[in-house]
């Protein structure tokens, strides 16, 4: 199941408090390596092996204000693993690169 909606009385910061509070875990700030208070945007995930789905959520503040923010709630724990399997792969496929 997949949600997309603009929210215009929400910032990245304030989305994202709400989100720690539930227990989510941070993946990573827009621009990439901003400090929270900078941030324009971020990429995190709810759940656990327990009874919670995994929740993806994408959110980027609008230059007009508020956000834009798409939540994937996975089905079940093994959905979620095969679709961090696969962009593990395709990293590994298309970016791998020594440095």
């Amino acid at each position: 199941m997949t949600f997309a909606s603009p929210i215009n009385s929400e910032t990245p910061q304030t989305l994202w408090e709400k989100q720690l509070a539930l227990g989510a875990r941070m993946m990573l700030t827009i621009p990439f390596g901003s400090s929270m208070k900078d941030m324009q945007g971020f990429i995190s995930v709810m759940g656990d092996e327990g009874a919670d789905l995994p929740v993806l959520t994408m959110c980027v503040e609008k230059p007009t204000g508020g956000a834009i923010v798409s939540t994937i709630v996975f089905p079940s724990s093994k959905r979620y693993l095969k679709f961090i399997d696969s962009i593990h792969v395709d990293s590994l496929l298309h970016f791998l690169r020594a440095d």
